[in-house]
């Protein structure tokens, strides 16, 4: 990863409004993870590593299946962020790049990568992976595509789906590093782990959210971050609340105000060879 892309996240209030505001990973992605190590590795599962684990969104959810987890991240303040908030005696946090992962050979289960791996030299991520699973062992990378606004009316939903999109899309148009989204707005299609009949999984995830934990996701894009920094005094979401209100034809205050997002994840998950 580089400097670029590091000093992107090294932000300590960045690395706060992560932690308030990026969803948890999804429980389903994560059973379909443990049960596809689960069909070679017997329990008790050992270790596994979260890389570029932020402030631990998709690290907590690993807590219950493994004796250790450790969440990797470039960010020191996104470590310090998973710290303060950790409260799983088995998780531990630790600063180290994808591509230099600070374990000794064949020594990890299972390593998951969640909402990053657009962002890193992935062949070398991969060796460096492959270097510590243990035979059977199983990486599993994976990312949400762009969000919708569901409701029971279709002409609201795509009311507020095109508000949602305007702000993202148009006002952080020029924020957005175009060719490392554009890898994650395709599902990852031009990734692939080397490994044999590694999978593509697809799945739909919905959450529930109050504008104001909505729009604190959009804070969280680094897009944002960037358009923030040219323009300190601009606030877009007091008026996008009062849009996504009036579409909803609502008279509650944005945080009493919950809409259901939905998107799809995109998924990769493959196996080290090892004995049947």
């Amino acid at each position: 990863m580089n400097a670029a892309t590091r000093k992107q996240f090294a932000e300590a209030d960045h690395a706060a409004i992560y932690s308030k505001y990026r969803p948890k990973a999804d429980p389903k992605v994560l059973e379909r993870v443990i049960n596809y190590l689960k069909e070679k590795k017997k329990t008790p599962l050992n270790v596994a590593v979260d890389v570029a684990c932020g402030s631990g969104q998709g690290t907590v959810g690993l807590a219950p299946h493994f004796k250790k987890i450790i969440g990797y991240d470039i960010s020191t303040a996104q470590i310090n962020e998973g710290r303060r908030v950790n409260t799983v005696e088995n998780i531990e946090y630790a600063v180290a790049d994808a591509e230099n992962i600070p374990l000794p050979d064949n020594s990890v289960d299972l390593v998951t990568c969640s909402q990053a791996a657009h962002w890193f030299n992935f062949n070398a991520f991969f060796r460096e992976v492959d270097r510590i699973l243990t035979p059977n062992g199983v990486l599993a990378v994976y990312s949400r595509g762009d969000y919708v606004l569901v409701h029971e009316d279709a002409y609201v939903a795509e009311e507020l789906t095109k508000i949602y999109k305007e702000c993202t899309w148009k006002t952080l148009a020029a924020y957005w590093n175009d060719p490392v989204h554009v890898t994650r707005q395709n599902g990852y299609v031009n990734l692939v782990i080397p490994y044999p009949n590694f999978e593509r999984v697809a799945m739909e995830s919905q959450i529930d959210l109050t504008l104001t934990n909505l729009t604190g996701f959009i804070s969280s894009f680094t897009a944002y971050q960037r358009f923030h920094r040219d323009n300190p005094n601009d606030d877009i979401f007091t008026p996008l609340h009062a849009r996504f209100l009036q579409a909803l034809n609502a008279q509650t205050l944005p945080e009493e105000t919950t809409v259901t997002t939905s998107c799809p994840i995109y998924m990769m998950i493959g196996r080290k060879p090892g004995p049947n």
